[in-house]
């Protein structure tokens, strides 16, 4: 530990412990006030839960982690125990002989605003709650406002000619008499920051809560369980007990013990407890006790003016509780279903996945889809399906963590296993539900189906690739066998053939003419054997590679279309397929980019990524209109690269900022892109 952190952690214990002191300094000055004068002077026992409690929790969280800005915004509430010590120090201004003690205006004065922490507990600590950064960039403003609203608070409350909460009979030394309007001014940023914070704060929880898993939804989960704590705790106290208030203010310092309690083991010693189960039932509970208070204070109002006596309060009191009851159930179940999602509804949530794999393109995209669905559905960090089959990649969705349940995916045969179903716990003491394990089984016999679907696939995929290569190879050594064999030695038959008939037509021999005939039927059967030829394989790939191919496929349509390709590409041995799929791709798409586009540049780029050819063609055109209809020339060369083992897209790059290609054709338009096996049986 550095000499820096050192210092600070010491600084950190030493502002909280002078909080606690100063509080305890305070609590006496008040007994001596009070038994000295009959004038009313306040102490809230919330204000000393939170000049003790907070600071305690704000040194601890510091020393732990010194860089978490919760921490810091929690220290500011040591500032509460010198400004209660202060309140009482200027209370003394009550008794007989006991003004002008020294710095006592000072006191006063510190007394008027000294309460500011609360402000900043309330509105700026659940944003940032819990590692101290903000859920996005978009909430740098109203947060910022916040702390502005806090600020002007605090000036304004410094110079306000206002008079003191200790005592109403004490009044602000330094407030300006003439700016009676600071008083409006305190008032606006009171509730700006009261009901714009909380609310703001509010959101941001809410936001972190529907995002988060782990570790970051038990430290959410701490903070909504010690924020019902305390809107209970208040409830409760705020129950009618007479003229004596007292209880109001002893249930808010109740609940803020308990809110401070939840932070602490929220922020701190998070992974010590599950808190999901007590946090359901508090809010449950919490929100049914809200309803009962709510009603009984209205049932008393309301028949404190229309009926003598207050009987007929305790009958609707009843029939509320009896509608609370009822409505318990269904409460819990939404409470539920808000912080976990379905994970108390096994049933709902294979409801729920049962029909997201019946939308997806093949069972690697299915199996893909069923784990997003678990891992959002149960609200859990990870969730991951392994096959024993190598040639199938794993399928993951969110981020791996240390504590994973292991399920084995059973084959559809019934026998042996395809593979494994990997979950991983909200928590490492978090065990699952016999109702989630008996899901989870469900969920692992599907993935079972969606593996042996995908290994199945992926032979008949293997297959076609391997029949197309075979293919591709045997035109290639056709076109090779009648191009260099057949075709030369039927052309020199028929030149042959023209000395025969000059010397047959000098001696006006009768069979000159059918001679004639002969030689040019064999020079037809030449161009046929020519265009079989052209037709088995464009004759730019065996005589001058890839490269040149290319370059002339798209040299029709220069200056508009042109073409980069590295040098060594004409170097590569590629297989017969991969060659023709490229040549094919390159030359549909710029001919629809030329024709259909209305592009002014179209750029093809071809290079190696290994295990890749990269081929992509981009226009800057109009783009792809909303209603068009693939045609025959791009399912055409979708199949190509389907067929060698590789992939094709068809992009709007306007629709992705311009980011999708690196071709340098613009910020607009179409972008062709395939990625062809430099290899055969390169494809995954």
């Amino acid at each position: 530990m550095t000499t820096g952190v050192v210092a600070a952690s010491v600084l950190v214990v030493g502002l909280a412990l002078l909080s606690v002191f100063c509080s305890a300094g305070a609590l006496l000055l008040h007994q001596y006030v009070t038994a000295r004068t009959a004038q009313h002077v306040a102490l809230d026992p919330a204000d000393l839960v939170l000049a003790v409690a907070f600071p305690l929790v704000a040194a601890l969280v510091l020393v732990y982690q010194p860089r978490n800005r919760v921490g810091w915004l929690l220290l500011t509430t040591a500032l509460t125990g010198p400004y209660l010590l202060a309140s009482q120090y200027a209370a003394l201004a009550l008794l007989p002989g006991e003004q002008g003690l020294p710095a006592q205006d000072a006191a006063t004065w510190f007394a008027v605003w000294g309460y500011v922490p609360y402000f900043v507990l309330w509105g700026l600590v659940p944003a940032l709650f819990p590692d101290g950064r903000l859920p996005s960039r978009r909430w740098r403003v109203p947060v910022a406002a916040t702390a502005v609203a806090i600020g002007c608070h605090l000036i304004a409350r410094m110079l306000s000619p206002t008079r003191l909460d200790v005592s109403t009979a004490l009044r602000n030394p330094y407030g300006l008499e003439a700016a009676t309007w600071l008083r409006y001014v305190t008032m606006v940023t009171a509730l700006a920051v009261i009901f714009g914070g909380g609310l703001l704060g509010l959101m941001a929880v809410v936001t972190r809560l529907r995002r988060s898993t782990g570790v970051e939804r038990a430290r959410l989960q701490w903070l909504v369980l010690g924020v019902a704590c305390l809107v209970g705790a208040t409830l409760l106290g705020a129950l009618p007990h007479g003229p004596d208030a007292q209880a109001t203010g002893l249930g808010m310092g109740t609940g803020m013990v308990l809110l401070v309690a939840a932070i602490g083991v929220g922020a701190v010693r998070h992974r010590l407890f599950d808190i999901g189960t007590a946090l359901s039932r508090t809010l449950v509970y919490g929100l049914l006790t809200a309803f009962l208070v709510l009603a009984y204070a209205a049932t008393v109002a309301g028949a404190g003016a229309l009926v003598p006596g207050r009987r007929i309060a305790y009958g609707v009191l009843a029939v509320a509780a009896l509608v609370a009851a009822a409505a318990r159930d269904q409460l819990q179940r939404l409470v539920d279903r808000l912080l976990f999602g379905a994970t108390r509804d096994p049933y709902a949530v294979l409801a729920v996945l049962r029909g997201r794999p019946d939308l997806a393109t093949g069972p690697m995209d299915a199996l893909s889809q069923l784990a997003d669905g678990v891992r959002e559905a149960l609200k859990v960090p990870y969730v991951a399906v392994e096959s024993s089959d190598e040639r199938l990649a794993t399928i993951e969705s969110g981020t791996s963590v240390g504590w994973l349940e292991r399920l084995p995916v059973p084959a559809r045969t019934g026998s042996g296993r395809a593979g494994t179903l990997l979950v991983g716990r909200r928590h490492p003491a978090d065990q699952f539900t016999e109702p989630e394990r008996a899901m989870f089984d469900d969920i692992a016999r599907r993935a079972g189906d969606l593996l042996d679907a995908a290994s199945t696939q992926h032979d008949l995929r293997r297959s076609r690739e391997r029949l197309v290569a075979a293919r591709e190879e045997e035109r290639r050594r056709l076109r090779r066998d009648l191009h260099d064999g057949v075709g030369p030695q039927l052309a020199a038959m028929a030149m042959q053939l023209d000395g025969i008939v000059e010397g047959l037509a000098e001696r006006a021999d009768p069979a000159a003419e059918r001679a004639a005939l002969v030689r040019d039927r064999l020079r037809g059967t030449v161009r046929e054997i020519r265009h079989i030829v052209e037709d088995l394989r464009p004759p730019a790939l065996d005589e001058g590679g890839l490269a040149v191919a290319l370059a002339q496929a798209v040299a029709p349509f220069a200056p508009v279309v042109t073409l980069d390709a590295p040098a060594e590409l004409g170097e590569l041995a590629l297989p017969a397929a991969t060659e023709v799929a490229a040549y094919r791709i390159v030359a549909e798409a710029a001919t629809n980019a030329v024709r259909h586009s209305g592009c002014e540049r179209c750029v093809v780029q071809v290079r190696a990524e290994p295990p890749w050819l990269m081929v992509e063609v981009a226009d800057d055109g109009g783009g792809l209109a909303a209603d068009a209809v693939p045609g025959v020339g791009l399912r055409s060369i979708r199949e190509r690269a389907s067929e060698v083992g590789g992939r094709l897209e068809v992009l709007d790059v306007r629709s992705t900022g311009g980011t999708t290609t690196t071709t340098g054709a613009g910020a607009g338009g179409t972008l062709v892109r395939a990625r062809l096996p430099l290899r055969e049986g390169g494809s995954v």
